[in-house]
């Protein structure tokens, strides 16, 4: 997180590892889930073109408040909810003649990871409990906006109010 462009010296066979956020599956996918998926296709290609090997690996989000939210709605399971749209999502991505992820870790495959990555968050106080839910406290994190260079008192949240439950807006749900 340097901000420096770093020439890359890769070899024949060597193999390049790449990751890239994927979708938080609660719905159909729209151009701006697919415009970093386009970016990072590309990438893909040309490595592949030089004949450098890819570890492509998108996660699938298939368990969130949003997916939570639409199955109640609909009356059916997160997991019905969530297989749905991932297999929305890839067909979308064939569709489009997208070069597909050689893995798609779906987050629930590694809730108890993600709970002891949380814990250790509460640890260090950098996230915080209130009203049954988990926060990141983003003005905790020094490393928090470093890549996009953002000043962090400048960005603006969407929330003109602080909710209830937050101490800041610009926090975000563990």
């Amino acid at each position: 997180l340097h901000k420096k462009i770093t020439k890359l010296n890769l070899q024949k066979g060597q193999v390049v590892n790449i990751y890239l956020c994927g979708p938080t599956v609660y719905d159909y996918i729209h151009i701006g889930n697919l415009r970093s998926v386009l970016i990072f296709d590309v990438l893909h290609r040309l490595l592949l073109h030089l004949n450098i090997k890819v570890n492509y690996v998108q996660n699938i989000t298939d368990i969130d408040d949003k997916i939570i939210a639409k199955a109640r709605k609909e009356k059916r399971t997160e997991k019905s909810i969530s297989d749905y749209y991932t297999q929305s999502y890839f067909d979308n991505l064939a569709l489009y003649n997208i070069l597909l992820p050689t893995h798609s870790p779906r987050v629930t495959n590694y809730i108890p990871q993600v709970q002891e990555f949380i814990k250790n968050l509460l640890e260090k106080g950098t996230a915080y409990q209130q009203a049954g839910e988990v926060f990141f406290r983003v003005g905790k994190s020094q490393e928090y906006s470093k890549l996009s260079g953002q000043n962090l008192e400048k960005l603006k949240s969407g929330q003109e109010v602080v909710p209830e439950n937050k101490e800041n807006s610009k926090d975000f749900a563990l």
